[in-house]
C-alpha cells in the first residue's frame, strides 16, 4: 500500500507541473505565441474541444438533409412507400406461384400425370329433376358473349 501512495501522488503532481508551449517562426527566430499549460488544463482544453466538435456534428445531422443518408433513418413518407412497396411484392410472389403450380397443373395434364378420384357413382335420373339439370348449364347466348369477350382480350393481349 505504501508504494500506491507516491505513484499517485507523482501523477498528480505532473498534472499540475507547469510547461511552455512556445510557437517561433523558423525564418526570424521571432517567438510568435507562448502558452502558459498544465496537462489538467491541456487535458480539459482537448476535451472540450471534442464535446463540441461533437455537438457541432450532431447538430448539423439533425437539423440539416444530411440525417436521410444516415442509414435506418428515413422520413414517414419514404417508410410508407417501403411498406407499400413490400406488400406489392409479396403479392407479386403470390400471383407468381400459382402461375407455377397452373403451369404445373398444365403439365400433368398435357402429359397424363393426372392424379384424380374418378367419380364413378352412377346418377338415378329419376332422382334428379329435369329443371335443375337445364339450369347447372349457363344459356347459350351466354356461353357466346363470354367466348367472344374472351377472344377480343387475347387479341389485345397479342397486340400489346
Amino acid at each position: 500500500m505504501k508504494q500506491r501512495t507516491p505513484r499517485r501522488r507523482d501523477v498528480f503532481k505532473r498534472l499540475n507541473t507547469h510547461y511552455r508551449l512556445v510557437f517561433i517562426d523558423d525564418e526570424s527566430l521571432e517567438e510568435v505565441a507562448s502558452f502558459r499549460l498544465t496537462m489538467r488544463k491541456l487535458y480539459i482544453l482537448l476535451s472540450t474541444i471534442f464535446v463540441v466538435l461533437v455537438f457541432i456534428t450532431v447538430s448539423i445531422l439533425l437539423i440539416t438533409p444530411l440525417k436521410y443518408y444516415i442509414p435506418g433513418y428515413g422520413s414517414d413518407k419514404t417508410r410508407g412507400q417501403v411498406i407499400r412497396l413490400k406488400r406489392q411484392v409479396d403479392s407479386l410472389n403470390d400471383v407468381a406461384l400459382q402461375q407455377q403450380k397452373y403451369e404445373e397443373n398444365m403439365r400433368r395434364v398435357i402429359n397424363g400425370n393426372v392424379e384424380l378420384k374418378l367419380d364413378t357413382q352412377r346418377l338415378d335420373m329419376s332422382r334428379v329433376r329435369q329443371e335443375d339439370m337445364k339450369n347447372m348449364l349457363p344459356a347459350t347466348d351466354v356461353i357466346k358473349k363470354d367466348a367472344i369477350e374472351a377472344v377480343k382480350r387475347d387479341n389485345r393481349k397479342q397486340n400489346k
